[in-house]
């Protein structure tokens, strides 16, 4: 179970919707848009041995979308009703609930790999396209049509693939580092191809006793641009890192319970819109800026 606090996007804007539905100048605002993720993952693990194993992921994502305005020249009545109807086609006061992309894997796993009880793990897999898809927003947009930004998956299979190796270090702690990358290749019947994507961490593990541990470490992760119809989608690109700190425990029904909170340490976008403003028309990226996260992980073995 995963809860993203507040994350913000937006952007400033020179368009506006008649009342006929046509897209019209207004002057100049900004569309500030914040957006709240709370996603279940249940993850599936069948052992065939003490070495291969096969694992599935399914998540289910709500996502709460708040969307307002932030005037920047003076507005008639007239200009404010035409920059809400264009508001309301891109962003909306929502929120989407549905499945998302799903993973699964053939896992390898080997301890006294370099060192004793060291160990390793490798998998390999793909998505399954179960999330929900849109129509190209761009399209849409310049049509002055309502449509939607967020997505659910990317509606193709995307091949993925995971390490992830821990070492001991002194009686009960220990490092891990991973990295996992995704290799969308093709676009869906809608036009998009996904972004590549590449997650790396490193971190630390200290035992505390047999049921407590924890956990401190780094996330990294770059985003390349997505495309519709083989055009940029300036909404994509991305590296960010996180801290992360955690805990983790086994209940009295010998569960295991994880709990971590990741904090943002920095965010870049790849578009840039330091000069957006060209020939009065401006082209200023609407990625979101992401906050907090808190995971909490539960284990059963059946």
């Amino acid at each position: 179970m995963m809860r993203w606090f507040d994350a913000q996007g937006g952007h400033l804007e020179t368009k506006g919707i008649s009342p006929e539905g046509k897209v019209i100048e207004v002057p100049l605002h900004r569309h500030h848009v914040k957006l709240n993720i709370f996603r279940i993952d249940i993850g599936l693990k069948y052992q065939f041995n003490s070495e291969w194993m096969l694992e599935a992921n399914v998540p289910y994502e709500t996502k709460i979308q708040e969307a307002t305005i932030e005037e920047i020249d003076t507005l008639t009545d007239a200009q404010r009703k035409a920059i809400e109807r264009n508001r309301d086609n891109h962003h909306r006061n929502e929120t989407y609930i549905g499945l998302t992309d799903s993973d699964i894997f053939l896992g390898y796993q080997r301890q006294g790999v370099f060192v004793d009880h060291d160990f390793l793990v490798g998998r390999i897999g793909t998505t399954i396209p179960l999330g929900k898809t849109e129509e190209d927003p761009w399209k849409l947009g310049d049509a002055g049509l309502k449509h939607l930004h967020i997505q659910f998956g990317t509606g193709t299979f995307n091949p993925i693939a995971d390490l992830h190796y821990g070492l001991p270090l002194y009686k009960g702690l220990r490092a891990n580092v991973s990295i996992r990358g995704k290799l969308p290749f093709y676009e869906n019947s809608k036009t998009y191809r996904g972004s590549r994507e590449v997650t790396y961490t490193g971190g630390l593990n200290y035992r505390l006793n047999d049921w407590l541990s924890f956990q401190a470490g780094y996330l990294g992760f770059y985003q390349s641009f997505a495309y519709w119809a083989g055009e940029q989608d300036i909404n994509s690109g991305l590296r960010f890192s996180m801290a992360c700190f955690g805990a983790s425990g086994i209940t009295p029904y010998n569960v295991p319970l994880s709990l971590t909170v990741m904090l943002p340490l920095q965010q870049e976008t790849l578009y840039d819109d330091t000069d957006a403003l060209l020939d009065g028309a401006y082209g200023e990226r609407d990625a979101f800026e992401f906050g907090p996260l808190v995971s909490l992980t539960a284990l059963y073995a059946f």
